[in-house]
């Protein structure tokens, strides 16, 4: 993700700073077994002892990706999941984690859902059972689930304000067009304010079961105790009926790039927010690693050739950046920034000649050094919490990814040829027929549109209804 946890619902976090092996200069996974319980439960358990925390993550094989026609349905299911139990009311689940300092949540990803709880280790045994019954066995009850319905469309309409927040989900809809993960991951107005309690029954019947999870805790335990507490917690969740779970999003098949430009109207906007990319690359692609590296050079520091033609140069915009997006069974490569309506057509083609430029000439030899050294030094502080490690383990979990892949990171940046990184570029970053969002005035940007491809336009509460 992969910003994984990038849409967690919950606001306050405990943060969980680990002093030990995380925070060397050179990253490698701390130790950590892994079973699964006799009801297909994965458990991960990694012991870190500097402070007395825990945090624990429930990944559940089914996210946006699972949908269907209910946009939002996995993400509102995970965020009523607190709503209430049988033992435990929303007022009483509140009261309970606020009392003891602990924090809840769930975040929504298109090919998962997670569940965390961050707790003191003291209140493992007092919390972890509450925790299991939420995830488990949820009530949903109607009347938090009406007014959590009407707050959510209340967001969701607000959100359209801000294009930046609704960007990724228009680009997403134009590059997957139908498939899964074109889904909007939270849902819209519409879409959410038809579900009930009922869907949310059923859906979770349907994907919360333990043969499609896994639960990974870090912090301070002692694993014989910590195992009893997890089967007297998470033994007794039965896995239902057998392939009763949502299926896997379908691989998206390779297509010709169509060199289409979603036009949506926003007629009181004073910027333009621009997307330009297309079909990226799977989490699991063994070009993932040398890609974040020459990403960098592109358009993923401060310091990347985009930034410095757009805002540092010209001044066009605040910021502007590249990035891919890796999913389990595809992915997306995006530029990404925004510019005063007036200097839309300059931004893009600013955005258009420094692409392709970065493409045609590719990299030399001291602008990859600089590069290897920047993504070296920000990985190993992406793992100084339990949070962070916690939902790492999730992660290897659902996109399959194995130790080595974390433990060789560095060795595979530091051998990352020249060579190596201009077949990368060429292979992976696209040149024709892009597509392009661009959301803002339709009627100021509707020629300059025109001249990046075939024009789909529409106004901002269609798009984000999904409707192109």
């Amino acid at each position: 993700m992969l910003q994984i946890f990038s849409r967690i619902v919950s606001s306050a976090a405990i943060a969980l700073t680990l002093a030990g092996p995380a925070a060397a200069e050179t990253f490698k996974l701390p130790a950590y077994e892994s079973y699964a319980l006799s009801n297909g439960l994965k458990v991960y358990l990694m012991p870190q002892k500097e402070v007395p925390l825990l945090h624990v993550t429930v990944g559940i094989q089914s996210g946006s990706a699972n949908d269907g026609a209910q946009y939002g349905l996995a993400s509102f299911t995970g965020e009523a999941l607190d709503l209430g139990t049988k033992n435990y009311s929303k007022d009483k689940l509140e009261d309970l984690f606020d009392f003891h300092g602990a924090y809840f949540g769930a975040g929504i990803d298109q090919d998962f859902t997670t569940v965390q709880l961050s707790l003191a280790a003291k209140d493992a045994a007092k919390l972890l059972p509450v925790f299991s019954e939420i995830v488990i066995a949820p009530t949903f009850p109607d009347k938090e689930v009406v007014k959590l319905r009407e707050r959510t469309v209340s967001e969701l309409k607000k959100a359209k304000e801000s294009p930046n927040q609704v960007a990724d989900q228009f680009f997403n809809r134009l590059v997957f067009e139908k498939h899964p993960y074109g889904s909007p991951l939270e849902g819209t107005p519409l879409s959410i304010g038809k579900l009930n309690r009922n869907d949310l029954q059923k859906f979770h019947t349907r994907a919360y079961r333990p043969q499609y999870a896994a639960i990974s805790v870090v912090g301070d335990f002692d694993a014989t105790a910590m195992k009893k507490l997890l089967a007297d917690t998470f033994g007794s969740w039965s896995p239902g009926q057998a392939n009763a779970a949502p299926t896997p999003a379908a691989a998206v098949q390779a297509k010709a790039p169509t060199g289409r430009v979603l036009l949506v109207d926003k007629s009181d906007a004073h910027e333009t927010t621009f997307r330009i990319g297309g079909l990226g690359v799977r989490r699991d692609s063994q070009d993932w690693i040398g890609l974040q590296v020459v990403n960098t050079i592109l358009g993923g520091r401060f310091t990347s050739l985009l930034n410095e033609e757009l805002r540092v140069k010209t001044g066009l915009t605040y910021g502007a950046r590249s990035r891919f997006e890796g999913l389990k069974n595809s992915g997306t490569f995006a530029i990404s920034s925004f510019t005063a309506t007036e200097n839309t057509e300059k931004a893009l083609e600013i955005a258009f000649k420094t692409y392709k430029g970065f493409v045609k000439s590719g990299v030399d030899a001291a602008t990859l050094d600089s590069a290897k050294a920047y993504v070296k030094g920000q990985f190993p502080p992406r793992y100084e919490t339990a949070a962070a490690l916690s939902g790492l383990l999730v992660e290897m979990w659902v996109y399959g990814l194995s130790d080595a892949i974390i433990n060789n990171f560095e060795a595979e940046v530091n051998g990352l040829t020249v060579d190596r990184a201009n077949e990368l570029i060429k292979k992976h970053f696209p040149t024709e027929k892009l597509d392009v969002l661009l959301i803002g005035q339709a009627s100021k940007i509707q020629d300059i549109a025109k001249k990046y491809g075939s024009v789909i336009k529409t106004d901002i509460v269609s798009a984000q209804e999904g409707r192109l």
